[in-house]
């Protein structure tokens, strides 16, 4: 739920602005993190609001669209050729980004064990919250909140195949939910519409 990412995205900002910056990316663009960390300044125009992303997972380059505030969060950090984002794969970056879940529980940050001990982590509510959590959430809420449906995900290139996409089409269910409401409830009357609906759904 968008009150869950801005939760992490903004407990990492106090630990470290460069993840508040890569999880606000991951959100708002559906990069897998492989992909976020391969990216290059190079490729990327903010002034353009424009990344094009060269490696994926389906050997598909494409081209992704930049929010305002991703750009706004970028833009002191410009450089003409390098690395966006500084993080690599491992520990550290990982790390960081656990106690970015743990404190926005509201718990206290968990201190880095030192060689050869073991880190002692209670259960709590974001445990389940992955980098790739984020970017199945940017395609959660393109379907959802942006009405975008199976062929408008595949056609922002992030899938190849329809049917990887169609996985998001549960996220817009609650659209159909919503006719609950309409139903009979104790202690009511049903009105004649709902009888000729109950009627002509019996024959």
């Amino acid at each position: 739920m968008p009150q869950d990412a801005f939760a992490i995205i903004s407990a990492a900002a106090s630990i470290d602005p460069e993840m508040s910056r890569l999880l606000t990316f991951l959100l708002y663009t559906g990069c897998r993190i492989g992909e976020a960390l391969a990216l290059k300044w190079e490729r990327v125009s903010l002034d353009d609001r424009l990344a094009y992303i060269e490696t994926s997972k389906n050997d598909d380059p494409r081209t992704v669209k930049l929010r305002p505030e991703i750009c706004h969060l970028l833009e002191p950090h410009r450089k003409a050729a390098g690395k966006v984002f500084r993080f690599h794969q491992g520990g550290h970056r990982n790390f960081i980004f656990l106690n970015a879940k743990v404190t926005a529980c509201g718990l206290p940050a968990i201190k880095r064990p030192k060689p050869g001990e073991r880190m002692q982590i209670s259960p709590y509510r974001y445990s389940w919250v992955t980098f790739h959590t984020f970017c199945h959430t940017w395609a959660t809420w393109m379907r959802r909140y942006g009405g975008a449906d199976v062929h408008g995900l595949v056609a922002t290139g992030r899938w190849r195949d329809p049917r990887s996409a169609a996985r998001y089409t549960h996220t817009a269910a609650h659209e159909e939910w919503d006719r609950t409401d309409l139903l009979p409830a104790a202690g009511k009357s049903v009105d004649s519409t709902s009888k000729k609906r109950k009627r002509k759904a019996n024959q």
